[in-house]
């Protein structure tokens, strides 16, 4: 639970910014009166102020430039400063005490400046990439993509294997409950006799009802493509990629995302053979690659050849945005009558656990809204960062580094402030397919609660506006 509300706590880059810090709760607030001695200092992270690059950090107690700062009756404690360059700001509240030389307190409130070009972009987390009983998953998709606002997802896609319909399913139940959550439309293709994997993401209309309705129209297609490829394409693998190129391109004329998965992907070997994975990177035709996919944590090895496979090719040009994706089969896991494996999850035997894979890998994508087009032009930009983040372990990012370091940040500031919000909504949801009648109540009075905290802690409209 935070104990301060701060607004706003994204702000613009060399300029000055008011930023107004509101204690929740009684046991939070800045106390006032003749023995109490209050100091504030700003710290930029990077180490770049206004006027001077500050020297070489040495440890002090108040290390940091003197803030204009004031208490107001309603015992808001509001700062103005100038916020250099794009960095994170340490604003720190030091509490001394006249008649007690022992006591001292300080409080750290984090601030980040950002440039022109990203300060009207708000974050989404998505996952495009996840199954339901609309082919091998456990769960209804209705059902999973609730467990994914509970966890904090603000958009995510059913892509179940061969087809595109669940999808539209899960975003029919939702669309008038809960408007504020974006379930997109998506599907995992699976053309024949190519063994890519690949995600439309965002499309308009299903590419596997394409082949199914033509199967000779898409082999006769495939093998003009595969006659323009270049001598190097070994004659094994040419139709694959001939077929994968098909395939990009017709998600793309539906105004999907074309996302080419888990490359590494192993069972007893590597599923897809190595000069395959050469030819598709070599080809380029698709729009993004999953750069960390729904591998458990002893395919450990798989996600990090993708990693480093993905950065190398990235470095190597021309770029592509990379993604994470939790390529999840099922959101819960029910120890039910074995006893000893509850005790070990730490639930009743007829209690639920989250299921490995959900919730651990996920990309945070930089977009002027969560629409899907919208998503899909910020992941286009290349402002998608992968996150790996298994329950219990330390976040790892993977991106640009401008972006890492700041979704870094959110990860740390906006999001343990944001879930709880879609955590709401998400068992309200549940609640709902479960036969509560008064579930819908609840979700018309919970409506709009995301978007407004998001506005608040980004200060103003995704246009860059401030409120007035």
């Amino acid at each position: 639970m935070h104990y301060y509300d701060i607004y706003p706590q994204i702000v613009p880059a060399d300029r000055v910014s008011e930023i107004r810090i509101h204690p929740r709760f009684s046991h939070a607030a800045i106390p006032t009166g003749d023995s109490w001695c209050l100091e504030m200092r700003h710290a930029p992270f990077g180490g770049v102020t206004e006027k001077r690059i500050l020297p070489a950090y040495v440890w002090a107690d108040r290390d940091g430039v003197p803030l204009e700062w004031h208490l107001e009756e309603s015992g808001d404690l509001v700062v103005r400063a100038y916020f250099a360059g794009e960095q994170e700001h340490n604003l720190e509240l030091f509490i001394t005490r006249d008649d007690n030389p022992d006591y001292f307190k300080n409080q750290s409130f984090k601030i980040y400046s950002l440039r022109p070009d990203w300060y009207g972009l708000r974050p989404f987390k998505i996952d495009s990439h996840m199954h339901t009983t609309g082919s091998d998953g456990r769960e209804d998709c209705r059902y999973v993509v609730s467990r994914c606002r509970e966890k904090g997802f603000d958009a995510v896609a059913v892509t179940d294997h061969r087809r595109y319909e669940p999808s539209l399913e899960a975003a029919a139940a939702w669309k008038e409950l809960v408007p504020d959550f974006n379930i997109i439309p998506g599907e995992e293709v699976h053309a024949p006799d190519n063994p890519v994997h690949i995600v439309n993401f965002g499309g308009r209309s299903s590419v596997n009802d394409l082949y199914r309705a033509d199967e000779p129209g898409y082999r006769r297609e495939v093998m003009k493509i595969a006659s323009t490829l270049g001598s190097g394409v070994p004659e094994e693998i040419r139709f694959a990629v001939a077929s994968c190129r098909w395939v990009f391109d017709r998600i793309r004329e539906t105004g999907g995302l074309a996302v080419f998965c888990h490359p590494y992907w192993t069972m007893s070997r590597i599923v897809l053979p190595e000069p395959l994975i050469d030819a598709v990177f070599a080809d380029r035709k698709f729009d993004a690659a999953e750069l960390i996919g729904g591998f458990y944590l002893e395919q450990s090895e798989a996600n990090n050849f993708q990693a480093v496979r993905c950065l190398e090719e990235r470095e190597r040009g021309p770029r592509f945005p990379v993604l994470a994706v939790s390529d999840s089969h099922g959101t819960e896991r029910f120890p039910v009558n074995r006893p000893n494996i509850a005790n070990f999850c730490g639930v009743s035997a007829t209690e639920s656990a989250d299921a490995e894979l959900f919730n651990w890998y996920y990309s945070v994508v930089l977009a002027e809204g969560s629409s899907t087009d919208e998503l899909i032009a910020g992941i286009k930009r290349d402002l998608s960062a992968a996150v790996e983040y298994p329950q219990g372990a330390r976040p790892h990012i993977f991106g640009d580094f401008r972006l890492v370091k700041y979704v870094s940040f959110l990860l740390r500031e906006y999001f343990p402030v944001h879930d709880p919000l879609c955590r709401d909504q998400g068992l309200a949801m549940l609640d709902h397919l479960a036969g509560d009648s008064s579930a819908a109540a609840r979700l018309a009075l919970l409506q709009g609660r995301v978007s407004r905290r998001r506005e608040a802690f980004f200060g103003g409209t995704p246009s860059g506006r401030r409120d007035g």
